[in-house]
């Protein structure tokens, strides 16, 4: 799996951050895979636990669990 992900095209993260009234909106944008990518695919996994840890970590002082 290693050499196939060292052998695809460098990808993009964008994170955007908005203030509004008492809250912040985070949006993070991975763009730039080719079809079939095994990048892609393995971040479409990882994204959403990485943004949900970030979450509890801002609201309640600790992060998820690592097997969360």
């Amino acid at each position: 799996m290693l050499s196939r992900l060292s052998g695809e095209t460098r990808s993009k993260v964008t994170f955007t951050i908005e203030e509004s009234a008492q809250v912040v909106k985070l949006t993070v944008i991975h763009d730039g895979f080719e079809p079939g990518s095994a990048l892609a695919e393995m971040v479409s996994h990882g994204w959403p636990n990485v943004v949900a840890s970030l979450k509890t970590l801002l609201e309640t002082g600790e992060p998820l669990p690592a097997d969360a």
